[in-house]
């Protein structure tokens, strides 16, 4: 598995083409428990206990691309985890 620091350099470089399926594997296998904010949604969360926040991604389907700011609000996360490892 590759570091977080690889991950993010990753994102970065790729943030405009980021899938919703790639970011939420991403998040869980940094400890971030997924849950759908209620049944139907097309709104999901992410929370981890180190952190205040969650992270919240909107997706009609698994191969959507997410919009600019839900990535950028996840990095802005998996920042934030790894200063705190």
């Amino acid at each position: 598995m590759k570091q977080l620091g690889e991950i993010l350099e990753s994102l970065r470089k790729r943030k405009y083409t980021i899938r919703f399926r790639e970011l939420k594997k991403i998040l869980e296998q940094n400890g971030f428990e997924h849950r759908q904010s209620g049944k139907g949604t097309s709104h999901h969360v992410f929370s981890h206990p180190k952190l205040l926040q969650n992270v919240v991604l909107v997706s009609h389907g698994k191969n959507d691309t997410l919009k600019i700011y839900q990535v950028n609000d996840a990095l802005k996360a998996l920042e934030e985890l790894k200063e705190l490892q």
